[in-house]
């Protein structure tokens, strides 16, 4: 009977190690992954804001050479937030910056310049960055919560 008792304890014991271990290392992958999609928000938040930023400088060929490598870095870290979330709002729309913006490099080189046409473009472009990046704040962001995602 002392045996049984101590076989069921030892069970026991070793039924709880797992379960706190498995809750240990549950707790340490999502600390990884709210680091890992924190990081890449802000990464998103920089880059789009970086654009905006740049857009007052005027529309040259290096302007637009270095939004569109911005964008290529935004488009990946949205991917990795939509991943890391489970939803798929920021790559979607990285994609259409970044398919607009390619557009208006793609006529740079065609047209010799920028034409009005593509100045409308870019400045809606830049409009709609602003928005997603007050969106960002407000859906990414915990309130009043100093960065905390």
């Amino acid at each position: 009977m002392k045996k049984r008792i101590g076989y069921l304890l030892g069970i026991i014991a070793i039924v709880l190690a797992i379960v706190f271990s498995y809750q240990a290392g549950k707790k340490e992958v999502e600390g990884n992954i709210k680091t890992v999609i924190g990081n890449s928000v802000y990464n998103v938040w920089e880059g789009y804001n970086s654009i905006i930023e740049d857009s007052n400088k005027g529309l040259t060929i290096d302007a637009i050479s270095k939004m569109n490598e911005r964008l290529i870095y935004v488009t990946a870290y949205s991917n990795v937030i939509d991943r890391g979330t489970g939803q798929t709002l920021l790559q979607p729309i990285a994609s259409k910056i970044s398919n607009i913006a390619k557009g208006i490099e793609d006529n740079y080189y065609q047209d010799g310049g920028v034409n009005e046409q593509q100045q409308e473009k870019y400045k809606q472009m830049i409009e709609a960055i602003k928005e997603v990046n007050e969106q960002i704040l407000k859906v990414y962001y915990i309130p009043n919560s100093e960065g905390t995602v």
